[in-house]
């Protein structure tokens, strides 16, 4: 539960807007603490940040009150209308076309990934640090981190790729929103540090490398299940793996193999790991993690399946 200045800091909107469009328009409907303070939940949270999005697209408060409460009772009923929703059938979800109340529709998968997604997707629009954070906040409010990740994030950012791609975001917008996700990663990084207890893995991306963001959440997801993780980040040469896999007595390492361009440096690195110490389990990631042959196991696409067979394939080995 939140009280009504950390709700207005994780929506981006200020104590006064909040007490308005509580009182107005009825969007949260907030406990009381037995000191008679509000207290926000969850929902109440979505909430804002959605309605926070539509205003900050354009919609008046009224009109964006009145989508917000339809989007939410449409979500919960678990009927064709939450179907259409999450498939983006509402006015405010998309891309405008030119014709008022129309939008063009999300590319990518099931055309829309949900209301959030769009709401995130805008907020890189916008160049809006605030709202995205507000976002990836309520999103993480919802669930735990591992559902999460493998359930919304990562094909949200699938789609802030594919809306690049298209031209609607810009590289500007398209960083904005990853160094938003980079922080809220890093932070539950840190907040997961006394868990780690189990063997060590070292976790890293092959020279020329940079894209860290999945690989950062796998981190965290092994630092929650008990891992004691040592992160390398990005850009690592083979020699270096092989020092940090000495230096901290390493029982695995996870590596990241996101681009085309990164197979021959990760099979380079997989060599010669397994030359210099065949002891240690080598897990692979990535969109290209399949092309790499080798003494290495492909963990797949989701951090809750990677955290398990790298669990399974250490007991197997110890």
């Amino acid at each position: 539960m939140y009280t009504i200045k950390r709700a207005a800091e994780l929506t981006g909107i200020s104590v006064a807007t909040l007490r308005a469009w509580e009182r107005r328009y009825g969007v949260v409907h907030p406990q009381r603490s037995d000191g008679g303070y509000r207290l926000y939940g969850p929902e109440d949270v979505r909430a804002l940040a959605i309605m926070n999005s539509l205003v900050g697209s354009g919609w008046s408060a009224r009109e964006a009150a009145a989508e917000t409460l339809r989007r939410l009772s449409g979500r919960d009923a678990g009927g064709p209308d939450a179907e259409r929703e999450s498939a983006g059938a509402s006015r405010g979800a998309g891309r405008a076309d030119g014709r008022r109340g129309q939008v063009a529709p999300l590319r990518g998968g099931g055309r829309y990934q949900s209301e959030d997604a769009e709401a995130f997707i805008r907020a890189a629009e916008r160049l809006d640090s605030a709202s995205a954070t507000a976002v990836l906040d309520a999103r993480f409010a919802l669930g735990t981190f591992e559902h999460v990740v493998d359930d919304w994030l990562m094909p949200t950012l699938g789609l802030v790729g594919e809306e690049w791609a298209h031209g609607r975001l810009t590289v500007a917008g398209e960083h904005l929103v990853s160094y938003a996700v980079q922080r809220r990663l890093a932070a539950a990084y840190e907040a997961a540090a006394g868990r780690a207890d189990g063997p060590t893995l070292l976790i890293g991306l092959p020279p020329g490398a940079r894209h860290e963001l999945g690989l950062l959440a796998f981190a965290v997801a092994a630092r929650r299940a008990g891992f004691a993780t040592v992160y390398v980040g990005a850009d690592l040469p083979a020699e270096e793996w092989v020092r940090a896999i000495e230096a901290r007595r390493a029982a695995g390492i996870v590596m990241a193999v996101p681009r085309n361009i990164d197979i021959t440096a990760a099979s380079d690195i997989v060599d010669t790991v397994s030359r210099t110490h065949p002891e240690v389990v080598i897990g692979l990631g990535g969109s290209q993690q399949n092309e790499i042959e080798g003494n290495c196991i492909h963990l797949g696409h989701s951090i809750t399946v990677a955290v398990g067979e790298m669990t399974r394939r250490l007991r197997m080995s110890a």
